[in-house]
């Protein structure tokens, strides 16, 4: 089975639920960060 260039559907998919997974812990937390800058700066 020869290997095509590029990716797959299914790798393409898996990627983006990881960058979707990763989003969605990682935004909460920079949004908190910022607030909590924002607070201590006044």
């Amino acid at each position: 089975m020869g290997r095509q260039a590029g990716f797959t559907l299914i790798e393409l998919v898996v990627v983006i639920v990881i960058l979707g997974i990763l989003a969605a812990v990682a935004l909460p937390r920079f949004t908190n960060l910022q607030r909590d800058a924002r607070v201590a700066k006044l």
